[in-house]
């Protein structure tokens, strides 16, 4: 009997009003117990009772919250008997077309526009001239052309709704109103029509429902949408609909509609705090639901949106199918699923917008290349993961994608990836030593993912760097080549350029210009959008990864005449003062590590380059590129010194995805400032 205990008292609670609701816990370790809370990525919209859910939230700081839990009883799905009217979405009229799936990629790569009625047939010219074979198509609206503006709005309550009025605003201001003067019964839907004329700019346009009524919601009374947005469709069995209906998600509604337009808002929001150097006022780039296509065979639907010149009337859309709809066996979705963000469709409509998947350019390794100390193949993983297109959310757009979608915003979707090819005319390496000097006389092996380099290919020399032809078979998958694409020597300066190989010429819409660079022939999934530079430098060498992201992102902060790629080594200078000798690591018990070493041997005594004034201990873990996860100081001691221990846990808040590997590293530091070069030691594994 006392198992049943619990549950009766649950039941008894939830009668008496004590309901099962989420808590906050925020980063003062403060704690608030009983709301209602939505991720919305920048922060969390919170209602801090049931009764106030679908009113306007309060808004808490991202950076304010440190965990969050959901925990939905039944009282979260009763369902009140009341009306809810929901603007679901504004279409607009005439659409635009996009160019999805008439973009066809040949061997090499290119990506060229083909296959619709519509476009002009220029051969071979119509990889160097996209404008030209759009020419006929209208991609644009004129200024004072006549916008017809359908607001769809919906009652996904329970009960029928009275009689409402309504206004139509732009930019804020109101400028037509009315009122419906008839019921809207549950789930039924009504539209109004506002025409105007197009104007240049970055115009808003809202549509506005008001009623005396007592509703489930009001968060959904109103829609605004930024008129230069791209319109994206959705399509959806009306079943599915219905079956949403059953229960409120995390919007705060009974609605299918209002949960998946949340999301397109979310999308802007994030678009608006992706803020970078390139973006400093964040992404100017929209997207905006401009049409719910309800299909009794969505399948069919999708395969019929072509119109007679070969173009689909939308800039993007996604598509509800699966089991439940062959079947016709709808079911609502799971509790956890409609009660939380559904992070994974911003990611799937930014494809929608052009935008690639950053985890393809990550790479586990090869055989062909090893870490000497431990036999780890020298891996890569994205530096800043946390971002929309590398995972999922809650996460804002990295920059190169802000940069892709900024260039790109007033011209319609199809190209995928084309930014890649946003790379500056010259390119350098630049080596560097410990203390931030360039390192003459180093060696540079640059090998490229996705190639297989000629076997009787012969290299040909540009600057004093040589490079070598691949196969080009039209097969982009291949591992991290075996052998060199590039390989030279830095100068005085410590720095190489890397030589613009030879890549079939290619331009896009978007304005992007594939032609020679150090990449070649770049393909825009990304496969051969990673190098592998191994640097060496006496007897030591050290593994970088060049990743084409880097580049897109100097050339989207306007250098585009001249990049300069920075490599950090741990090699010392000429006024170094001498390494440590026996430099060791062991683990002690508990999560903790000992660093021990000798002082250097001196050759000349008092000599202002070997005095040293203490030391510093390095941390490095995985077996990553040395840009990619690189050595950080964990201690500094005095000079008579001679040991550290350091807490393993302490770590930088990073991802370490293929290896953990543990490497220690100490350097002597010198009287003059100056560092000698790192002696690193292999933490042997638990």
């Amino acid at each position: 009997m006392a198992a049943l205990v619990p549950r009766a008292l649950a039941a008894w609670l939830s009668l008496a009003g004590v309901v099962a609701a989420d808590r906050l816990v925020f980063s003062d370790g403060t704690v608030l117990e009983g709301c209602y809370a939505r991720d919305e990525g920048t922060r969390f919209a919170v209602w801090r009772r049931l009764e106030d859910v679908g009113s306007e939230p309060e808004y808490l700081p991202r950076s304010r919250v440190k965990e969050h839990k959901i925990e939905r009883d039944e009282a979260w799905d009763a369902a009140p008997s009341l009306p809810d009217l929901a603007v679901t979405f504004i279409e607009m009229s005439p659409k635009l077309p996009g160019l999805h799936g008439r973009v066809e990629y040949d061997s090499l790569g290119r990506p060229i526009l083909k296959g619709a009625k519509a476009f002009a047939d220029l051969g071979e010219r119509a990889a160097m001239e996209p404008e030209k074979v759009v020419a006929k198509v209208k991609l644009a609206y004129r200024p004072g052309e006549e916008i017809a503006l359908t607001a769809h709005v919906k009652n996904v309550g329970f009960a029928a709704a009275r009689p409402f009025r309504y206004a139509w605003l732009l930019d804020g201001k109101e400028v037509a109103s009315g009122r419906f003067e008839r019921s809207l019964a549950e789930m039924e839907e009504a539209t109004f029509v506002h025409k105007t004329k197009w104007q240049a700019g970055l115009p808003h346009v809202t549509f506005r429902v008001r009623t005396d009524e007592r509703q489930i919601a009001t968060i959904n009374d109103e829609a605004t949408d930024s008129l230069w947005g791209w319109g994206l469709d959705f399509i959806v069995h009306p079943k599915r609909v219905e079956a949403w209906h059953r229960y409120r998600t995390a919007y705060g509604t009974f609605s299918f509609e209002d949960f998946y337009r949340w999301h397109i808002e979310i999308m802007n929001r994030l678009f608006e705090a992706s803020v970078y150097p390139s973006a400093p006022a964040g992404i100017r780039a929209r997207v905006r639901l401009d049409r719910i296509v309800y299909a009794e065979d969505p399948e069919k639907a999708a395969s019929e949106a072509e119109e007679s010149d070969g173009l689909r009337r939308d800039q993007g859309r996604w598509i509800w199918l699966d089991d439940a709809d062959r079947k016709k066996e709808w079911k609502p979705p799971t509790k956890e699923w409609r009660n939380q963000t559904e992070w994974s469709l911003p990611h799937e409509l930014g494809h929608q917008l052009g935008l690639t998947d950053l985890y393809r350019l990550d790479d586990e390794g090869t055989e062909a290349h090893k870490m000497a100390d431990n036999g780890d193949k020298v891996a890569h993983f994205m530096r800043r993961p946390r971002t929309m297109m590398h995972w999922h959310g809650p996460h804002v757009w990295s920059e190169v994608c802000a940069g892709a979608l900024d260039q790109a915003w007033d011209k319609p979707r199809g190209h995928y990836g084309d930014h890649h090819f946003a790379i500056p005319a010259e390119n350098l390496v630049e080596v560097l030593d410990v203390n931030g000097r360039p390192v003459p006389g180093a060696k540079v092996e640059i090998f490229q993912r996705g190639v297989v380099v000629e076997p009787e290919g012969k290299g040909r020399d540009e600057d004093g760097v040589r490079w070598f032809p691949v196969v080009e078979d039209g097969t982009f998958n291949h591992p991290m080549s075996a052998q060199p694409v590039i390989v030279g020597e830095t100068g005085p300066d410590g720095r190489m350029p890397l030589p613009n190989r030879p890549a079939a010429e290619v331009r896009t819409l978007n304005r992007f210009h594939r032609g020679p660079n150090p990449f070649g022939n770049l393909n825009v999934v990304g496969d051969r959008g990673l190098m592998l530079a191994w640097v060496t430098k006496g007897d030591r060498r050290f593994p970088f990864f060049l990743e084409i992201t880097e580049f897109n992102e100097a050339w989207f902060r306007g250098e585009k005449d001249r990049h300069v790629v920075r490599l950090s080594t741990p090699c010392g200078s000429e006024d170094s003062p001498p390494p440590p000798r026996q430099v060791r690591a062991e683990r002690l018990d508990g999560e903790r590590a000992r660093v021990t070493w000798v002082a250097p041997a001196i050759s000349r005594e008092a000599h202002p380059f070997e005095r040293v004034s203490g030391y510093r201990v390095w941390r490095r873990r995985s077996s990553d590129g040395l840009n990619d996860r690189p050595w950080f100081p964990v201690a500094t001691t005095g000079p008579e010194t001679r040991e550290a221990v350091v807490d393993l846990r302490a770590l930088p808040d990073e991802t370490y995805w293929y290896s953990k590997a543990d490497r220690f590293a100490v350097s002597t530091v010198g009287d003059l400032g100056v560092q000698s070069g790192l002696v690193e030691v292999l933490l042997p594994p638990p």
